[in-house]
């Protein structure tokens, strides 16, 4: 059984873009403490879009985050995040809608990049993401699906204190059903692109609180 949620014809695969790693020390002072790591935990809820196959319910979505500070502007964080819900497969030759749970838990690594603004205590951040998605629906003789996948993000952290805030955030992630690597010559030069789509995309908005030691 395909499970199917938006059909999408090209979704491009994100890539972890090197210049934003930045050339600092490990480490953010805030004055004389240095930060090292920083963990998160958030919740918010998922918007789905059903086609003529099947749709998920909308629902709440879990965040839990690790990140390891490598100055006042870069991170590399690791995510996980997963949701429980149902999918409705709709009717088909005369079969009435059948309905059944579903789970889905993505596994992200990737680079955040915050920025500077007037207000010290706001820090607007976005980040690109890969890892993978496993989802899983309560039908016999159906395995669960593992995927490689992206995601983008980006929100607005608050310092209530120099290692305590709170965090929002909207997300949207993708498993990746094909990969694929192209190579061209033509008038200007040899190419080559890297491209992929998709028929799963999630968006979500997510809020929590954040420390960092």
């Amino acid at each position: 059984m395909m499970i199917k949620f938006m059909s999408c014809r090209v979704f491009p695969v994100l890539l972890l873009i090197p210049a934003l790693s930045g050339f600092c020390s490990a480490q953010v002072y805030s004055g004389n403490k240095a930060y090292y790591a920083e963990a998160a935990g958030m919740a918010g809820g998922m918007i789905t879009f059903g086609n003529y196959n099947s749709k998920v319910r909308n629902s709440p979505v879990y965040t839990i985050s690790g990140a390891y500070i490598r100055n006042e502007r870069i991170m590399y964080e690791l995510n996980v995040n997963t949701l429980f819900s149902t999918i409705t497969y709709k009717s088909y030759n005369g079969f009435s809608d059948t309905t059944t749970k579903y789970s889905q838990t993505y596994v992200m690594f990737g680079i955040v990049k915050s920025f500077r603004i007037e207000n010290p205590d706001l820090v607007p951040f976005f980040s690109t993401s890969f890892g993978f998605i496993s989802r899983s629906v309560q039908v016999a003789n159906v395995s669960a699906q593992t995927q490689l996948a992206v995601g983008l993000q980006g929100g607005l952290k608050y310092f209530i204190k120099d290692n305590f805030g709170i965090k929002v955030q909207a997300r949207i992630q993708s498993s990746l059903n094909g990969l694929g690597i192209g190579v061209g010559v033509g008038t200007g030069g040899p190419s080559v692109g890297l491209g992929s789509y998709s028929n799963a995309i999630q968006l979500d908005f997510s809020g929590g609180v954040f420390y960092r030691i």
